[in-house]
Order: C-alpha cells, then structure tokens, then sequence
C-alpha cells in the first residue's frame, strides 16, 4: 500500500510581523520579518483507501466520499483549509488523509500555515506534481487565502519549508532573500531563555491584520509611522542575531511588541497584559504576543535560573506552557 508521509514546523515570530503581507512590503523597504521555527509540527499522512475519508485528529473530525469529486467543506466548514486543498488537486481515485496539526487551534504559532505546506507537499508527491519551494510556498497560500477571505502573509510558511531561525526580506520580485540567523551554539543558548505561553483563548490570526491592512492601504499617516517603526525593531532585531546578543534581541522584541501595542490596542488582551505583568516580575525580560494578537500564544524571554518560578506563576493565572524547542529542520516528505 502506497503511503506519503509529510511534516512541517510551526513557529514564533519574533519582529516584523505584518510587513510580510503584500503589497505592505512593498511600501516599506527593506522589508524584514523574523521568525524562529518551532519543533510542534504539523503532520499528514495520505494513503490508499476504499473511499475518500478526510480526518483532522486534532480536532476529531472525519469527513466522508463515495466520490472524490464530490469533496465539499459545506458541512464541514472547520475543514476547509484541508477539503480544499485535497480538491484542487481533482483526486480521482480514493485517498485517505490525515492531519495532525501540533500547536492548538488559533495559537498564533502559523499553525494552519503549516498544515498547508506539509498537506500541499505531501498531496503533490502522491499526484506525481513537481512544485519548486516558491511554487509550494504560493500554492499554500493561495488555497489559505481563498479559505481565511483575507490577505495573508509570507513568513509562516516560509518558515515550515526551511525550520531554524530565519529572516525572510520581501523583495520587489515577490521572493525573500533568505538570511540564516544565529550558530547552532546560539539556538541552544536562546533555547534555555525561551518560554511560549498558550493563553488557553483562540484568536482568528486575520481579524488584527486586516484592521491594519486597511488602514495601510487607506494611506493612514500613523499606521505608515508605525509600519516603518516596525520596519526597524525587525532590522535591529537581525543586527543583534547577528552579534548573538540575546539581550539585543530582547530590545527588539520589546520594541516590536510596544508598537503593535499602540498600533492596534486589540493586539492585547486584560488577561495578556496581567500575564506579562505577572511574569517580567518573576524573571521575564522581553515578550509579545505571536501571530496578530487577541490571545493564542506569546513567547517570552526569561532569566533560566527562574524558569520554575515563572512556571508556577503562568500555572497559577490559568494559562500554561507549550514546549518549544528550535526546529533543526523544515519540511520533509517520504514516501513508502
């Protein structure tokens, strides 16, 4: 029995944000966004099968065909991300797909991203479609657009595709030169101060950067301020990897965090704000929120001595912690 096997990292941004939408990059040069790929992976697994069955495990949920050209996500809607990508391809013969997606739902860690990458390679290899990592990063998105209805970003499946800590700078061909950030020896050392907060409430990652998009495009003259302020913290954030100063980097992420803070109020929760409050008390020395904000996930950078404190305080308020470690690799796909 033929079977395809795929996985793709999720990740935390760390600066930049937002300036990877087009054509926002366009309109603020050089535009840079920051992100680290985390090892919580999305992962599909396609296989033979007697009739059409699609499943999320995550969200335990199954959808059925007798005829692969009847796939539709009327009555699933909470699949569509998925059904619609199984359908562009126009299966004509039964498959079995499964989907696990690594990080909760509306985390803010690219998640959904993710899951298009590692489905879209895994359904190209089991169709026998080449797709080059620029056609695999556009088909991805595309698919993700048309499902979300509102523009969306570069940088989370970029990040899926290449794993570690990259900076993407958007050019004006529409590819980013991708920049490496950081010796392995320094991932290690970051690793020991990261810290992802899940705030145990979803948010739907459009909703802030829409806002901000129209804004944009509408000319706002603060909204423009504030992009190229963004633009900064992104450029001062890649100078200090390049130094390998953490603290630096913890300047930067601040930086980012205050702006979009200022930005879009809404990017902030009471209970986010109460969180942050709590733990740079406790040992933390830089945070934001990942993604656009509203809850999901934030990452803080702490002092490593007082990680169980920290622990213990994030427990305490109702929220807690998601492992994260550095992914060392990005996409991957076999098939046996």
């Amino acid at each position: 029995m033929k079977t395809v096997y795929s996985e793709a990292p999720t990740r935390i941004d760390l600066a930049g944000g937002t300036l990877d939408i087009p054509p926002i990059y366009l309109f603020h040069q050089p535009a840079i966004t920051i992100n680290m790929a985390i090892d919580a992976k999305a992962k599909v697994t396609i296989s033979t099968a007697d009739k059409t069955v699609i499943c999320s495990l995550d969200q335990n949920i199954t959808a059925e065909w007798q005829n692969p050209s009847d796939i539709s996500w009327d009555k699933h809607p909470q699949l569509e991300l998925i059904l619609r990508l199984v359908k562009s391809f126009n299966p004509h013969e039964h498959i079995s797909v499964d989907v696990h997606s690594g990080v909760p739902a509306g985390s803010g860690l690219g998640g959904s991203s993710a899951i298009a990458i590692a489905l879209t390679s895994a359904l190209a290899r089991w169709f026998g479609k080449e797709l080059l990592e620029n056609e695999l990063v556009e088909y991805a998105k595309s698919i993700e657009t048309q499902t979300v209805k509102v523009p969306t970003g570069y940088q989370d499946y970029w990040g899926a595709v290449h794993g570690k800590i990259h900076a993407y700078e958007m050019g004006l061909n529409g590819k980013p030169i991708v920049s490496p950030l950081g010796s392995d020896n320094f991932h290690a050392e970051l690793e020991r101060h990261l810290l992802l907060v899940y705030t145990e409430k979803t948010r739907f990652s459009g909703t802030n950067d829409w806002e901000i998009f129209k804004k944009r495009i509408d000319g706002d003259a603060a909204t423009i301020r504030y992009f190229e302020e963004l633009k900064e913290a992104a450029l001062l954030m890649k100078d200090a990897f390049g130094k390998e100063d953490i603290h630096r980097i913890a300047e930067a992420m601040n930086q980012d965090w205050n702006i979009r803070k200022v930005m879009l109020p809404t990017w902030s929760t009471p209970e986010i704000e109460t969180m942050m409050g709590q733990t740079f008390r406790h040992g933390a020395f830089a945070g934001r929120v990942c993604g656009a904000g509203g809850g999901g996930c934030s990452v803080l950078l702490i002092d490593p001595s007082r990680r169980g404190e920290l622990t213990s305080v994030i427990t305490a308020i109702g929220m807690r912690i998601i492992p994260a470690a550095i992914a060392q690799k990005g996409l991957s796909v076999k098939m046996s």
